[in-house]
């Protein structure tokens, strides 16, 4: 039998520990908040399954904990902000925005109100499409406005990039800057072609901006060119100044349009990029592997000690999305039959990815086991705490032209410990896609 044994410091401790626990009992019976400063709430951007029209709807739904992400279900009937069109989702210190793709070119942003819920702050009005995204710190949110070609086909010229720097705290633009990136006009001919830059990835880092991109012909369809090679530009930051344009051809062009940055700096300063080379992820007429380049801290060149092939590792294959967690560790969705066609990784229901586990410092691939083939067009970086990355994963039969069935498809969160390669079931969601997930404070 254990014998406790009792000291007068150990009363004190306990009726300490009863009065600290009656006026939390009182607390949560008034309603009251002894420190508003302190309000935290997770929020998701939510896509729905079409309600009463012909597409879904985007919507900003407020959570009130984490673990409304890992049981029961979530849903917008009745609740939540509804957005206009499809729309991509982002952070930048405490503000979430939204911005619209193609029916609506207008920006959102949302912060806690004195009440600690999530209102409307602002917004702001764009010519084309935001499509591409840096946090660059908790004040400052960088967008890039682009197009896929131009409105005159006899063009002289090719249009610049156009860059938005956002203010976190007021929602608004602060200013816009135009730069060229990489263009040309060229002379017609197949060794000079005319192309423009599509951003798929930024990083700053020790006073520079690092572009990833691809080059399009500019006539507005979406087709590639040199997708033999990967392409960053180097630019002083904040001038927007050019420094160099640096090339590598043992991959393909860098990043996927739209399901995440092409680009990103882990903790020692590191820069990673993935290629894709896959047809179903919207890369035509790649011959290289897909794989992850690297440029190293303090450096502004492609390392040439440094090549993962990932399309030909054990258990790997074709890249599709990927997002750095930490420790040498991203989280990457592999095309699984890169013969369905082009584009066909970006539809919202089927089972044509696998999860895995990318080790950037042993270059490993290892798949994830408790999620099943699914599908994700988009979503947000990746929401990561304590040390776990919740995701949303669909399944159910491929969408497309001939097949529009969403009877038979499923959407739930997943908990992804990036250390096992494991993940757990969470809530079921009752729609396509949580498309960012957040956690905002007041």
């Amino acid at each position: 039998m254990k014998t406790q044994k009792w000291n007068f410091y150990s009363i004190i401790m306990i009726i300490a520990a009863m009065s600290a626990f009656s006026c939390s009992d009182d607390d949560n019976e008034t309603g009251s908040n002894p420190d508003p400063t302190a309000t935290t709430k997770y929020a998701v951007g939510f896509q729905t399954l079409p309600v009463a029209q012909a597409g879904p709807v985007d919507y900003m739904l407020q959570l009130n904990s984490l673990e409304s992400l890992t049981t029961g279900e979530l849903t917008v009937e009745g609740q939540g902000i509804p957005q206009t069109g499809w729309r991509f989702f982002h952070q930048a210190g405490n503000t979430i925005f939204t911005a619209g793709y193609v029916e609506d070119r207008t920006c959102i942003s949302y912060q806690l109100d004195e009440n600690g819920e999530l209102k409307k702050k602002t917004d702001f009005v764009y010519q084309t499409t935001l499509n591409n995204y840096l946090t660059v710190d908790d004040k400052t949110l960088l967008a890039v406005e682009l197009a896929f070609g131009v409105s005159d086909p006899d063009a002289t010229s090719i249009p610049d990039r156009s860059f938005y720097e956002i203010n976190a705290e007021t929602g608004q633009v602060d200013r816009i800057i135009s730069h060229p990136v990489d263009s040309s006009v060229g002379d017609g001919t197949a060794a000079n072609p005319p192309y423009l830059p599509w951003i798929t990835g930024m990083v700053v880092r020790d006073g520079k901006l690092f572009l990833s991109y691809h080059k399009y012909f500019p006539d507005g369809n979406g087709n590639a060119i040199a997708v033999d090679k990967a392409y960053i530009a180097v630019l002083k930051y904040p001038e927007f100044e050019l420094e160099k344009l640096i090339e590598d051809d043992r991959t393909s062009s860098i990043g996927t349009n739209g399901p995440s940055t092409g680009i990103e700096q882990t903790e020692n300063g590191d820069i990673y990029s993935y290629s894709s080379s896959s047809l179903t992820s919207g890369i035509s007429g790649a011959t290289k592997p897909s794989g992850v380049l690297r440029i190293k801290n303090g450096e502004t060149d492609f390392d040439t000690t440094y090549f993962f092939d990932v399309e030909n590792a054990a258990n790997g294959g074709k890249i599709y999305w990927m997002d750095y967690i930490d420790n040498g560790k991203a989280l990457a969705r592999v095309v699984l039959d890169d013969t369905l066609g082009q584009w066909v990784a970006f539809r919202e229901q089927g089972e044509q990815l696998k999860l895995v586990v990318l080790d950037l410092i042993n270059k490993t691939v290892t798949d994830v086991q408790g999620i099943p083939p699914h599908a994700n067009r988009y979503s947000s970086p990746t929401f990561v705490e304590d040390g776990k990355a919740y995701i949303s994963a669909r399944t159910g039969e491929l969408l497309n032209e001939s097949s529009t069935n969403t009877a038979d498809g499923e959407t739930y969160v997943y908990i992804v410990d990036p250390a096992t390669a494991t993940a757990t079931k969470g809530a079921k969601i009752n729609g396509y896609a949580l498309k960012g997930i957040f956690k905002v404070s007041k």
